[in-house]
């Protein structure tokens, strides 16, 4: 067995997570949409720490490939409930000119702070935390790092930049957008969506994402008219759907228009 399991949104538990969010700027003199796509994939760490959640690239390979080490805050009266928890993710695609595609995995290997806090820690679980207490889903020790092992979600994510001709919008903007098609990666993260809310965290985490770029990179956000069920929050407009099963999903013309944009969102 290597490092890691890759997670597929196809062994994930319960609705199918599908979520696009995207903001507009103004194009800046001699900075082409791809030199910014190269430099998100270079810097990815600065624009994506924030209070909700923080990355650093990864000391362990997938099958050859770049990984990311995440850690999404879930705190509550002060207390980060998802610690000891953090999750990995493969950059499974690439294109420098474009952004990049990753994929969830299951971490495979020992961490010492991570596996004994998990097993042995007066909190137990990462966001599981309540759920061990409350609905005891979760064996103490081996059950419970096996959980703590797996990012909570299975799927993939994709990040693009671009002209906003390719986004369907005006000339007159670059893109940023992040979209994704995911699932909870077992069912005690599915169940401790409903305790603890996993899934109501996940815009701040892209909206904050989003808008260090902007305003790292000294761009001008230019507003854009709203799509039906699309939601504008913190400048940023973003769209998010559940499917019960992958045959609904792909009857949304949403589904067709990101297809057609990260061809490499679904494995």
């Amino acid at each position: 067995m290597g490092d890691f399991t890759a997670l597929t949104v196809d062994t994930g538990v319960g609705d199918i997570h599908f979520n696009r969010f995207r903001i507009a700027f103004q194009p800046r003199a001699g900075i082409p949409p791809a030199t910014l796509a190269s430099d998100l994939i270079d810097n990815f760490p600065t624009y994506f720490d924030s209070q909700f959640a923080t990355v650093k690239f990864g000391d362990h390979n997938h099958e050859g490939k770049f990984t990311l080490h995440f850690h999404g805050y879930a705190k509550v009266l002060g207390v980060d409930l998802a610690a000891p928890h953090s999750d990995w993710v493969v950059r499974e695609w690439v294109d420098r000119n474009v952004g990049f595609t990753a994929q969830t995995l299951k971490r495979e290997f020992s961490d010492a702070r991570e596996d004994l806090e998990t097993g042995v820690g007066p909190e137990l679980i990462l966001p599981l935390i309540p759920i061990v207490g409350l609905l005891g889903t979760l064996a103490i020790g081996g059950g419970a790092v096996h959980y703590n092992r797996m990012h909570f979600l299975a799927g993939r994510r994709s990040w693009r930049i671009g002209d906003g001709t390719v986004f369907g919008l005006s000339s007159d903007v670059n893109v940023l957008e992040t979209v994704a098609v995911e699932r909870f990666s077992a069912q005690a993260y599915n169940v401790g969506n409903s305790v603890i809310g996993l899934e109501s965290k996940i815009p701040d985490i892209w909206i904050a994402l989003l808008n260090n770029f902007v305003n790292k990179k000294g761009l001008t956000v230019v507003p854009q008219t709203l799509k039906p069920r699309w939601k504008n929050k913190n400048r940023v407009d973003y769209l998010q759907l559940s499917f019960s099963e992958m045959a609904k999903m792909i009857a949304e013309p949403e589904y067709w228009d990101v297809y057609r944009l990260y061809p490499t969102i679904i494995p």
